[in-house]
């Protein structure tokens, strides 16, 4: 990412629905695509894309190239396509660390407001029009009944997954280690955050199977790995 993209022109970049949108489509993607192509994909005008890929290219998100195996007159068409892993992750490292520095003056207060917007995030995930509400009633009973059978340790397991880590569940079922933070360093700086935001995100998880407080986040404990506990609150 280049330097002079910054924690602004990332915030600004993806602010924007539209331009979420578009990072995704190109994400998605089976190889790059130019401004005609998106536009039909999206339903949006040519001119408008072409002022929302400014802006994603510039935070470091999106990168150009011309398509070298065209033929005919005039220049080649600029392709478009969503930058490497690696390059949209630091990216967004630098929105968090900024996003962290505004949760509260203390630590104390910072990690109470992360963790409270862990569960409040989940808990909206959970709702809504989700697959669930998107079935017919017997159809929700069943896929209820198989969300009621699964463990909640499959139930963290796939989760923490979905968040960008390489979870491993031990033998047993009481514990699952945490490897591969997809915000590693952010944690370290402002682990109050971060961390605390997974713990929201697993009370919520834990609510939802019906226990409480069984989902416990030990960040760091050992080396480049955390672990969750599974089993009733610490004392």
């Amino acid at each position: 990412m280049e330097t002079g993209s910054g924690a602004a022109g990332v915030h600004k970049a993806l602010a924007v629905p539209a331009r979420r949108a578009l990072l995704t489509a190109l994400t998605d993607a089976a190889e790059p695509l130019d401004v005609q192509q998106l536009a039909a994909l999206l339903g949006q005008h040519v001119t408008t894309l072409r002022h929302h890929l400014t802006a994603l290219v510039e935070a470091g998100l999106v990168t150009t190239a011309r398509d070298q195996a065209a033929t005919g007159r005039g220049r080649p068409k600029l392709r478009y396509a969503a930058a490497p892993v690696r390059d949209q992750l630091a990216a967004y490292e630098v929105m968090v660390d900024v996003l962290a520095r505004g949760y509260g003056a203390d630590r104390a207060e910072r990690a109470a407001r992360a963790e409270e917007a862990g569960r409040a995030w989940a808990t909206e995930e959970s709702t809504g029009a989700g697959p669930l509400a998107a079935q017919a009633p017997a159809e929700q009973a069943l896929a209820a009944q198989a969300q009621a059978e699964q463990s909640l340790a499959e139930r963290a397991l796939a989760e923490a997954a979905g968040w960008g880590f390489n979870p491993e569940l031990a033998p047993g079922g009481a514990e699952i280690t945490l490897h591969g933070c997809p915000f590693q360093r952010n944690a370290a700086t402002h682990p109050e955050v971060v961390c605390s935001v997974h713990q929201g995100l697993l009370d919520a998880i834990a609510l939802r199977a019906g226990r409480p407080g069984a989902l416990r986040l030990h960040p760091f404990s050992g080396p480049h790995t955390c672990t969750i506990s599974i089993g009733p609150r610490d004392p």
